[in-house]
């Protein structure tokens, strides 16, 4: 698609109009996807199959009912950013300009709809075309009511600068821009949306529109949440994973945090929560976990006894909570729970999590630098190191990105306050 006629200055008001609605719908929809993902974590992990079933038939009977919804949204893209070159058509009959802005309206709110229900779930499926078509079928509405304007007010001072008896607006156009703008707001990703555009039209002249409604995208977008959805889904789901504002930081404090050894900024064992392999029952470890919640601990380390403290492995607190939630309704509160193979004579009567640990987790010394260890982190990316003693397994500490930001942060106000 090549839009051959150029852009008006006037059209800089539709523009953001177009820019606010891309930065809104993606803000939205990133907080709307992220309580649907944490409820579908928490109430239908185990219910895939169905979860996907009842989408499926939802998706078929309101879509079906729009005309612009039940196309498949690559033909839809092709329809919306194509120019009119007649008047047949719903979206190129001026008569029926009314009909087709509503249709676009409805078709905008269900794509909207089934996007923040369906992005996450367990079907291969992306953010980008469907961002795009949404936010293709609010340009292309916002494009035809100024058309409207147009045609209803020819004499407007708004409309000064269109010449006479031709063609003014350009309602695909509209498309074009609405369709960066919603991804710009889902991704928060400004430069690379401006060439993806740039090459699927060859629109150079509306490059400007482009950065328009993308700059505007962003700032609104960021106003309502920091970050991508991606960014959000990697922080909901616990992943290992450094963005660039930490890395950033991480430079800049690394760079004079070699003095400072690990001893200095772990969290002591006294201080972490911590699970025996074995001498838990389930009560035990149903209330440790509820209290672990309750202080954002994600993950503990796994020890052969509280007593001699023999590193084992370490288990996230999810992976447990899930694990428990098959089974503790048919158990005893004290039926015990170990994270080892225990003895034949007990395995049936026990609860068994050696499976959930990660018995290689990363270790350090206490002597090892606080800049070979921001290292470790930014180059391997583990939710969490653990400190051990010369013998390499007994847990003295742990340390997280936060613990070493915070610990590295403190010390340097300190010197610049003894300074």
């Amino acid at each position: 698609t090549t839009y051959d006629r150029d852009w008006h200055f006037f059209e800089t008001v539709f523009f953001v109009l177009i820019g606010v609605f891309g930065g809104v719908y993606g803000g939205l929809c990133i907080k709307f996807n992220l309580k649907v993902t944490a409820l579908r974590k928490r109430y239908l992990a185990n219910r895939v199959v169905q979860e996907v079933a009842v989408l499926a038939v939802l998706t078929t009977a309101i879509a079906y009912a729009n005309r612009f919804t039940k196309q498949d949204m690559g033909e839809l893209l092709g329809v919306l950013l194509q120019e009119c070159k007649d008047t047949n058509g719903v979206l190129c009959a001026p008569d029926r300009a009314r009909e087709a802005i509503w249709a676009l309206f409805w078709a905008t709110v269900i794509r909207i709809g089934g996007t923040v229900l369906a992005y996450g779930c367990k079907v291969p499926c992306g953010i980008f075309v469907p961002s795009m078509a949404i936010g293709a079928s609010f340009g292309r509405m916002l494009g035809a009511i100024a058309q409207e304007m147009h045609r209803a007010h020819p004499k407007w001072a708004l409309f000064s600068q269109c010449a006479p008896d031709t063609p003014c607006i350009t309602p695909a156009t509209y498309a074009f821009l609405g369709a960066a703008a919603a991804m710009c707001g889902v991704t928060k990703v400004t430069v690379a949306v401006v060439v993806i555009m740039y090459e699927l039209t060859g629109a150079l002249n509306f490059i400007v529109p482009t950065m328009i409604v993308v700059m505007v995208a962003r700032i609104i977008g960021d106003a309502i949440v920091e970050g991508g959805i991606s960014e959000q889904l990697i922080l909901l789901n616990g992943l290992p994973f450094l963005d660039e504002a930490e890395i950033e930081q991480i430079n800049e404090l690394s760079e004079s945090s070699a003095h400072i050894s690990v001893a200095a900024i772990m969290r002591p064992v006294d201080d972490a929560f911590v699970l025996p392999a074995v001498g838990l029952s389930l009560g035990d470890l149903m209330q440790l976990l509820a209290d672990s919640a309750r202080d954002g601990i994600r993950g503990f380390p796994v020890v052969d006894n509280l007593h001699d403290l023999r590193v084992v492995g370490y288990v996230l607190r999810d992976n447990i909570g899930r694990a428990l939630e098959a089974i503790s309704a048919e158990r005893d509160q004290d039926t015990p729970v170990v994270f080892g193979a225990g003895t034949l004579e007990s395995r049936r009567s026990l609860i068994n999590l050696a499976e959930l640990v990660n018995t290689s987790p990363v270790t350090v010394r206490p002597q090892l630098s606080a800049e070979t260890t921001i290292e470790i982190f930014c180059k391997l990316g583990p939710r969490v190191i653990l400190v051990t003693g010369e013998d390499g397994g007994h847990l003295l500490g742990l340390l997280t990105r936060k613990d070493v930001l915070r610990q590295i942060r403190t010390a340097h106000r300190d010197d610049d306050d003894d300074m």
